[in-house]
Protein backbone atom coordinates (compact mmCIF):
# COMPACT_ATOMS: atom_id res chain seq x y z
CA UNK A 1 0.00 0.00 0.00
CA UNK A 2 1.54 3.22 -1.04
CA UNK A 3 2.58 5.89 2.16
CA UNK A 4 2.24 8.65 -0.58
CA UNK A 5 -1.40 8.31 0.12
CA UNK A 6 -3.60 9.74 3.24
CA UNK A 7 -4.79 6.49 4.95
CA UNK A 8 -8.64 6.97 3.89
CA UNK A 9 -7.19 7.28 -0.26
CA UNK A 10 -5.28 4.32 0.87
CA UNK A 11 -7.87 2.10 1.98
CA UNK A 12 -10.13 2.92 -0.28
CA UNK A 13 -7.31 2.83 -3.28
CA UNK A 14 -6.70 -1.00 -2.05
CA UNK A 15 -10.39 -2.02 -0.82
CA UNK A 16 -11.23 -1.23 -4.49
CA UNK A 17 -8.65 -3.04 -6.44
CA UNK A 18 -9.25 -6.42 -4.70
CA UNK A 19 -13.26 -5.85 -5.19
CA UNK A 20 -12.33 -5.53 -8.50
CA UNK A 21 -10.40 -8.44 -8.47
CA UNK A 22 -13.11 -10.27 -6.89
CA UNK A 23 -15.70 -9.31 -9.66
CA UNK A 24 -13.27 -10.44 -12.51
CA UNK A 25 -12.85 -13.82 -10.98
CA UNK A 26 -16.97 -13.29 -10.41
CA UNK A 27 -17.01 -12.79 -14.74
CA UNK A 28 -14.93 -15.50 -15.65
CA UNK A 29 -16.77 -17.67 -13.50
CA UNK A 30 -19.94 -17.06 -15.11
CA UNK A 31 -18.85 -17.26 -18.44
CA UNK A 32 -16.82 -20.34 -17.70
CA UNK A 33 -20.51 -21.79 -17.10
CA UNK A 34 -21.84 -20.03 -19.99
CA UNK A 35 -18.89 -21.69 -22.32
CA UNK A 36 -20.12 -25.21 -20.97
CA UNK A 37 -23.86 -24.86 -20.58
CA UNK A 38 -23.32 -23.86 -24.77
CA UNK A 39 -20.45 -26.82 -25.15
CA UNK A 40 -23.28 -29.35 -24.30
CA UNK A 41 -25.92 -27.59 -26.04
CA UNK A 42 -23.95 -28.19 -29.27
CA UNK A 43 -22.72 -31.29 -28.75
CA UNK A 44 -26.06 -32.89 -27.24
CA UNK A 45 -28.61 -31.77 -29.66
CA UNK A 46 -31.39 -33.64 -27.25
CA UNK A 47 -30.57 -31.56 -24.13
CA UNK A 48 -32.18 -28.58 -23.64
CA UNK A 49 -29.88 -25.63 -21.71
CA UNK A 50 -29.91 -22.60 -23.28
CA UNK A 51 -32.93 -21.37 -20.48
CA UNK A 52 -30.25 -21.96 -17.72
CA UNK A 53 -27.86 -19.45 -19.58
CA UNK A 54 -30.46 -16.85 -19.94
CA UNK A 55 -31.34 -17.56 -16.10
CA UNK A 56 -27.39 -16.86 -15.61
CA UNK A 57 -28.22 -13.36 -17.43
CA UNK A 58 -29.35 -11.16 -14.82
CA UNK A 59 -26.58 -12.02 -12.38
CA UNK A 60 -23.53 -10.99 -15.29
CA UNK A 61 -25.79 -7.87 -15.38
CA UNK A 62 -26.06 -6.87 -12.14
CA UNK A 63 -22.24 -8.01 -11.73
CA UNK A 64 -20.91 -4.78 -14.44
CA UNK A 65 -23.35 -2.63 -12.17
CA UNK A 66 -21.71 -3.72 -8.91
CA UNK A 67 -18.51 -3.06 -10.86
CA UNK A 68 -19.66 0.33 -12.23
CA UNK A 69 -21.65 1.54 -9.51
CA UNK A 70 -21.02 -0.18 -6.29
CA UNK A 71 -23.61 0.50 -3.48
CA UNK A 72 -25.14 -1.47 -1.01
CA UNK A 73 -28.83 -1.46 -2.71
CA UNK A 74 -26.62 -2.72 -6.12
CA UNK A 75 -25.17 -5.57 -3.71
CA UNK A 76 -27.91 -6.48 -2.21
CA UNK A 77 -29.83 -7.11 -5.18
CA UNK A 78 -26.75 -9.13 -6.63
CA UNK A 79 -26.84 -11.37 -3.65
CA UNK A 80 -30.49 -12.09 -3.49
CA UNK A 81 -31.33 -11.80 -7.22
CA UNK A 82 -28.09 -13.44 -7.92
CA UNK A 83 -28.99 -16.17 -5.65
CA UNK A 84 -32.31 -16.82 -7.30
CA UNK A 85 -30.39 -16.88 -10.61
CA UNK A 86 -28.30 -19.35 -9.47
CA UNK A 87 -31.16 -21.70 -8.06
CA UNK A 88 -32.93 -21.47 -11.55
CA UNK A 89 -29.95 -22.21 -13.50
CA UNK A 90 -29.19 -25.46 -11.04
CA UNK A 91 -32.85 -26.50 -11.21
CA UNK A 92 -33.20 -26.27 -15.49
CA UNK A 93 -29.51 -28.10 -16.12
CA UNK A 94 -30.68 -30.77 -13.32
CA UNK A 95 -33.87 -30.84 -14.81
CA UNK A 96 -32.58 -31.35 -18.18
CA UNK A 97 -29.96 -33.79 -17.40
CA UNK A 98 -31.12 -37.71 -17.43
CA UNK A 99 -29.84 -37.10 -13.19
CA UNK A 100 -29.31 -34.36 -11.40
CA UNK A 101 -25.53 -32.94 -11.16
CA UNK A 102 -23.78 -33.47 -7.93
CA UNK A 103 -23.50 -30.86 -5.67
CA UNK A 104 -19.69 -31.12 -5.68
CA UNK A 105 -20.04 -30.26 -9.79
CA UNK A 106 -17.43 -27.96 -10.78
CA UNK A 107 -20.23 -25.77 -12.40
CA UNK A 108 -22.11 -25.13 -9.47
CA UNK A 109 -18.86 -24.63 -7.28
CA UNK A 110 -18.56 -22.15 -10.25
CA UNK A 111 -21.71 -20.56 -9.43
CA UNK A 112 -21.61 -20.66 -5.93
CA UNK A 113 -18.23 -18.08 -6.07
CA UNK A 114 -19.30 -15.99 -8.61
CA UNK A 115 -22.22 -15.19 -5.95
CA UNK A 116 -18.90 -15.10 -3.05
CA UNK A 117 -16.83 -12.32 -5.03
CA UNK A 118 -19.98 -9.62 -4.04
CA UNK A 119 -16.89 -7.64 -2.71
CA UNK A 120 -16.58 -4.75 -0.24
CA UNK A 121 -18.60 -1.25 -0.55
CA UNK A 122 -16.43 0.59 2.22
CA UNK A 123 -12.73 0.06 2.88
CA UNK A 124 -13.80 -1.33 6.26
CA UNK A 125 -12.55 -5.35 6.35
CA UNK A 126 -15.19 -7.18 8.73
CA UNK A 127 -17.41 -5.21 5.62
CA UNK A 128 -16.27 -7.13 2.89
CA UNK A 129 -16.30 -10.29 4.95
CA UNK A 130 -19.78 -10.03 5.86
CA UNK A 131 -20.85 -9.64 2.21
CA UNK A 132 -18.59 -12.17 1.64
CA UNK A 133 -19.95 -14.63 3.99
CA UNK A 134 -23.86 -13.74 2.83
CA UNK A 135 -22.88 -14.64 -1.11
CA UNK A 136 -21.41 -17.71 0.12
CA UNK A 137 -24.26 -18.53 2.52
CA UNK A 138 -26.80 -17.63 -0.70
CA UNK A 139 -24.78 -19.59 -3.24
CA UNK A 140 -24.94 -22.80 -0.78
CA UNK A 141 -28.75 -22.58 0.05
CA UNK A 142 -29.16 -21.81 -4.16
CA UNK A 143 -28.15 -24.54 -5.02
CA UNK A 144 -29.05 -26.66 -1.73
CA UNK A 145 -32.35 -25.97 -3.12
CA UNK A 146 -32.33 -26.78 -6.54
CA UNK A 147 -30.12 -29.95 -6.10
CA UNK A 148 -32.64 -31.46 -3.48
CA UNK A 149 -35.81 -30.18 -5.30
CA UNK A 150 -34.05 -32.38 -8.54
CA UNK A 151 -33.83 -35.27 -5.95
CA UNK A 152 -30.16 -34.74 -5.65
CA UNK A 153 -27.86 -36.11 -2.54
CA UNK A 154 -26.79 -33.89 -0.47
CA UNK A 155 -22.89 -33.84 0.39
CA UNK A 156 -20.94 -31.08 1.66
CA UNK A 157 -18.85 -29.57 -0.82
CA UNK A 158 -15.44 -28.23 0.39
CA UNK A 159 -13.80 -26.64 -2.30
CA UNK A 160 -16.52 -23.34 -2.18
CA UNK A 161 -15.73 -23.31 1.64
CA UNK A 162 -12.00 -23.19 1.06
CA UNK A 163 -12.09 -20.66 -1.28
CA UNK A 164 -14.36 -18.70 0.61
CA UNK A 165 -11.97 -18.88 3.53
CA UNK A 166 -9.03 -17.87 1.19
CA UNK A 167 -11.31 -14.84 0.12
CA UNK A 168 -12.23 -13.98 3.85
CA UNK A 169 -8.39 -14.06 4.89
CA UNK A 170 -7.46 -11.73 2.10
CA UNK A 171 -10.07 -9.58 3.26
CA UNK A 172 -8.57 -9.57 6.96
CA UNK A 173 -4.86 -9.62 5.53
CA UNK A 174 -6.29 -6.13 3.72
CA UNK A 175 -7.81 -4.59 6.72
CA UNK A 176 -4.74 -5.57 8.94
CA UNK A 177 -2.43 -3.77 6.94
CA UNK A 178 -4.76 -0.73 6.51
CA UNK A 179 -4.38 -0.51 10.11
CA UNK A 180 -0.65 -0.73 9.91
CA UNK A 181 -0.53 1.82 7.09
CA UNK A 182 -1.85 3.76 8.88
CA UNK A 183 -0.06 3.89 11.62
CA UNK A 184 2.81 4.07 9.61
CA UNK A 185 1.52 7.31 7.90
CA UNK A 186 0.94 8.79 10.97
CA UNK A 187 4.62 8.21 11.85
CA UNK A 188 5.24 9.26 7.95
CA UNK A 189 3.27 13.10 8.62
CA UNK A 190 4.37 13.63 11.95
CA UNK A 191 7.81 13.63 10.81
CA UNK A 192 7.35 15.66 7.40
CA UNK A 193 5.65 18.17 9.89
CA UNK A 194 8.46 18.06 12.79
CA UNK A 195 10.88 18.48 9.71
CA UNK A 196 9.55 21.79 8.97
CA UNK A 197 9.21 23.17 12.04
CA UNK A 198 12.78 22.63 12.48
CA UNK A 199 13.38 24.22 8.87
CA UNK A 200 11.27 27.42 10.18
CA UNK A 201 12.95 26.97 13.31
CA UNK A 202 16.33 27.52 11.65
CA UNK A 203 15.38 30.92 9.50
CA UNK A 204 14.23 32.75 12.99
CA UNK A 205 17.13 31.72 14.92
CA UNK A 206 19.14 32.87 11.84
CA UNK A 207 17.27 36.40 11.63
CA UNK A 208 17.38 36.26 15.33
CA UNK A 209 21.53 36.12 15.17
CA UNK A 210 21.91 38.14 12.16
CA UNK A 211 19.56 41.37 13.92
CA UNK A 212 21.53 40.83 17.51
CA UNK A 213 24.79 40.99 15.51
CA UNK A 214 23.76 43.67 13.63
CA UNK A 215 22.28 45.98 16.37
CA UNK A 216 23.97 45.24 19.52
CA UNK A 217 27.53 44.53 18.98
CA UNK A 218 27.49 47.22 15.95
CA UNK A 219 26.35 49.58 18.33
CA UNK A 220 28.87 48.45 20.97
CA UNK A 221 31.65 48.84 18.51
CA UNK A 222 30.71 52.27 18.07
CA UNK A 223 30.22 52.90 21.66
CA UNK A 224 33.89 51.73 22.69
CA UNK A 225 35.15 53.61 19.08
CA UNK A 226 33.78 57.36 20.55
CA UNK A 227 35.46 59.67 22.64
CA UNK A 228 35.29 59.77 25.70
CA UNK A 229 31.97 58.01 25.08
CA UNK A 230 29.63 61.07 24.17
CA UNK A 231 27.27 59.67 21.07
CA UNK A 232 25.83 62.15 18.98
CA UNK A 233 22.00 62.69 18.41
CA UNK A 234 22.09 60.52 15.69
CA UNK A 235 23.51 57.61 17.57
CA UNK A 236 21.22 57.89 20.00
CA UNK A 237 18.32 57.52 18.03
CA UNK A 238 19.93 54.59 15.81
CA UNK A 239 20.55 52.82 19.01
CA UNK A 240 17.28 53.68 20.57
CA UNK A 241 15.42 52.38 17.16
CA UNK A 242 17.28 49.53 17.07
CA UNK A 243 16.58 48.70 20.81
CA UNK A 244 12.94 48.89 19.80
CA UNK A 245 13.12 47.11 17.12
CA UNK A 246 15.30 43.77 19.46
CA UNK A 247 12.09 44.51 21.96
CA UNK A 248 9.27 44.20 19.08
CA UNK A 249 8.32 41.43 17.74
CA UNK A 250 7.72 42.88 14.20
CA UNK A 251 11.04 41.82 13.19
CA UNK A 252 10.02 37.97 12.62
CA UNK A 253 6.43 38.37 11.00
CA UNK A 254 5.33 37.69 7.73
CA UNK A 255 5.32 41.15 6.05
CA UNK A 256 2.47 41.98 4.03
CA UNK A 257 3.37 43.30 -0.09
CA UNK A 258 3.08 47.11 0.08
CA UNK A 259 2.10 47.62 3.41
CA UNK A 260 4.01 49.65 6.01
CA UNK A 261 5.71 52.80 6.20
CA UNK A 262 9.18 51.85 4.18
CA UNK A 263 6.64 51.35 1.13
CA UNK A 264 8.23 53.31 -1.80
CA UNK A 265 11.33 54.15 0.24
CA UNK A 266 13.75 51.52 -0.41
CA UNK A 267 16.44 54.25 -2.10
CA UNK A 268 16.42 56.19 1.15
CA UNK A 269 16.53 53.49 3.51
CA UNK A 270 19.63 52.18 2.27
CA UNK A 271 21.11 55.83 1.89
CA UNK A 272 19.91 55.74 5.61
CA UNK A 273 22.06 52.71 6.11
CA UNK A 274 25.25 53.67 4.32
CA UNK A 275 25.07 57.02 6.15
CA UNK A 276 24.94 55.13 9.30
CA UNK A 277 28.70 54.48 8.85
CA UNK A 278 30.47 57.55 9.86
CA UNK A 279 31.74 60.13 8.39
CA UNK A 280 35.28 58.42 8.51
CA UNK A 281 34.30 56.39 5.60
CA UNK A 282 33.37 57.52 1.96
CA UNK A 283 30.40 55.32 0.59
CA UNK A 284 29.70 56.13 -3.58
CA UNK A 285 26.32 54.77 -3.60
CA UNK A 286 25.38 54.24 -8.04
CA UNK A 287 22.95 52.32 -9.79
CA UNK A 288 19.73 51.74 -10.60
CA UNK A 289 18.06 52.28 -6.86
CA UNK A 290 14.24 52.71 -7.70
CA UNK A 291 14.48 49.05 -8.71
CA UNK A 292 14.44 48.25 -4.72
CA UNK A 293 11.04 49.23 -4.79
CA UNK A 294 10.16 46.29 -7.43
CA UNK A 295 11.09 43.56 -4.70
CA UNK A 296 8.51 41.85 -1.99
CA UNK A 297 9.22 44.22 1.41
CA UNK A 298 10.60 41.17 3.47
CA UNK A 299 13.12 41.05 0.86
CA UNK A 300 13.98 44.53 0.34
CA UNK A 301 14.48 44.85 4.12
CA UNK A 302 16.70 41.93 4.25
CA UNK A 303 18.71 42.86 1.75
CA UNK A 304 19.12 46.16 3.14
CA UNK A 305 20.49 45.06 6.79
CA UNK A 306 22.64 42.94 4.40
CA UNK A 307 24.58 45.67 2.94
CA UNK A 308 24.34 47.87 6.03
CA UNK A 309 26.07 45.11 7.16
CA UNK A 310 29.15 45.22 4.45
CA UNK A 311 29.62 48.39 5.27
CA UNK A 312 29.84 48.00 9.00
CA UNK A 313 32.60 45.43 8.25
CA UNK A 314 34.34 47.72 6.21
CA UNK A 315 34.46 50.59 8.29
CA UNK A 316 35.31 48.12 11.10
CA UNK A 317 38.08 45.73 9.45
CA UNK A 318 39.01 47.25 6.37
CA UNK A 319 41.38 50.28 7.26
CA UNK A 320 40.49 52.11 4.44
CA UNK A 321 37.98 55.36 4.01
CA UNK A 322 36.65 54.56 0.54
CA UNK A 323 33.92 52.21 -0.34
CA UNK A 324 31.90 51.85 -3.37
CA UNK A 325 28.23 50.26 -4.01
CA UNK A 326 26.53 49.84 -7.17
CA UNK A 327 22.65 48.62 -7.54
CA UNK A 328 21.78 46.86 -10.49
CA UNK A 329 18.66 45.50 -11.54
CA UNK A 330 18.06 42.45 -14.64
CA UNK A 331 14.80 41.36 -15.73
CA UNK A 332 14.84 38.03 -13.33
CA UNK A 333 17.12 39.26 -9.95
CA UNK A 334 18.52 42.28 -8.66
CA UNK A 335 22.18 42.34 -7.41
CA UNK A 336 24.10 44.92 -5.16
CA UNK A 337 28.07 44.99 -5.24
CA UNK A 338 30.05 46.06 -1.83
CA UNK A 339 33.28 46.77 -3.16
CA UNK A 340 36.37 48.47 -1.02
CA UNK A 341 39.94 48.65 -1.10
CA UNK A 342 41.09 47.62 2.19
CA UNK A 343 43.42 44.77 3.64
CA UNK A 344 41.15 41.98 2.59
CA UNK A 345 41.09 38.59 5.04
CA UNK A 346 41.12 34.83 3.88
CA UNK A 347 37.50 34.36 2.90
CA UNK A 348 37.73 30.63 4.06
CA UNK A 349 38.69 31.61 6.80
CA UNK A 350 36.28 33.46 8.66
CA UNK A 351 33.42 33.33 6.61
CA UNK A 352 32.26 30.34 9.02
CA UNK A 353 33.24 31.60 12.23
CA UNK A 354 32.34 35.30 12.08
CA UNK A 355 28.68 36.44 12.61
CA UNK A 356 28.91 39.47 10.22
CA UNK A 357 29.91 37.41 7.19
CA UNK A 358 28.38 33.88 7.76
CA UNK A 359 24.82 35.13 9.52
CA UNK A 360 24.41 38.56 8.68
CA UNK A 361 25.45 38.60 5.00
CA UNK A 362 25.06 35.12 3.37
CA UNK A 363 22.55 33.26 6.07
CA UNK A 364 20.45 36.33 5.24
CA UNK A 365 20.40 36.21 1.96
CA UNK A 366 19.93 32.52 2.00
CA UNK A 367 16.39 32.86 3.93
CA UNK A 368 14.97 34.83 1.57
CA UNK A 369 15.88 33.09 -1.52
CA UNK A 370 18.84 34.72 -2.55
CA UNK A 371 22.84 34.41 -2.70
CA UNK A 372 25.78 36.15 -1.23
CA UNK A 373 29.42 35.59 -2.96
CA UNK A 374 32.48 37.19 -1.18
CA UNK A 375 35.84 37.81 -2.93
CA UNK A 376 38.58 38.51 -0.78
CA UNK A 377 42.20 38.20 -0.56
CA UNK A 378 45.12 39.85 1.76
CA UNK A 379 45.88 43.05 0.85
CA UNK A 380 43.43 43.06 -2.41
CA UNK A 381 40.45 44.43 -0.49
CA UNK A 382 36.89 42.86 -0.64
CA UNK A 383 34.14 42.59 -3.35
CA UNK A 384 30.49 41.03 -2.37
CA UNK A 385 27.97 40.50 -4.38
CA UNK A 386 24.28 40.11 -2.86
CA UNK A 387 21.53 38.52 -5.19
CA UNK A 388 17.97 38.14 -4.78
CA UNK A 389 15.20 37.41 -7.40
CA UNK A 390 13.15 39.72 -8.44
CA UNK A 391 9.26 39.90 -7.91
CA UNK A 392 6.60 42.87 -8.38
CA UNK A 393 5.13 44.60 -5.83
CA UNK A 394 1.90 44.59 -5.17
CA UNK A 395 -0.08 47.65 -5.01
Amino acid sequence: MPLGLPSHLAARTTSTAVARAGHAVAAVSLVSVGVVGLSVDISMPEVTLWPALLALLPLLALLVMLDLTPSRFVAVCYVVIGGLCVFLATLIVSTALSEPIAFDDYTVQLLKLALMMVGGISPKARNAISWTTAGYLVGELATFGALTAAGAVWSFDATPFVTYLAVVGIHAIVGADRLTTRASQSTFFRAARDEQLADVRAVFESRATALLHDTVLNQLATVTSTVDARLSREMRASIEADLATIVGEEWFAVETPGAGPERAQRGALLRRAVAEAGPELDVTLEGDLDALETLPQETANELIRAVAQCVSNIRRHAQTSRAEIVVGAAPDELSVMVIDAGVGFEVAAVTGVRLGVGSSIVGRLDSIGGTATVWSRPGAGTSVLLRVPMGEELL
